[in-house]
């Protein structure tokens, strides 16, 4: 079991103490900066100041980009175009077989 480490995060200025994996507080870091940096944007211009609705907000939209960037990797890996030939393969030998 790797180690752990305590982090502090500040979002929406409260701060949080939080127990996270030995080598990944920077990343945790820059998860609490994408939060923020994605609050700032919604609240810019927005008329939202209710700061649950606005960090709701946030999770939707990042739980959003997440989801379409996982959907976009999907297509270009191996895994996907193994599928896809295969669905050809198989519409060519259903097509092939009702041809008869």
């Amino acid at each position: 079991m790797s180690p752990v480490n305590r982090i502090e995060i500040t979002l929406q200025g409260q701060t949080f103490h939080l127990r996270c994996p030995e080598g990944e507080e920077e990343q945790l870091q820059e998860a609490a900066k994408l939060v923020e940096d994605k609050i700032a944007e919604l609240t810019t211009g927005s008329g939202l100041v209710d700061s649950l609705r606005v960090s709701l907000m946030a999770a939707f939209h990042l739980a959003y980009e997440l989801l379409s960037r996982n959907e976009k990797d999907f297509r270009h890996s191996a895994e996907y175009k193994k599928i896809q030939k295969r669905l050809k393969s198989l519409a060519q030998e259903i097509d092939t077989h009702f041809d008869e």
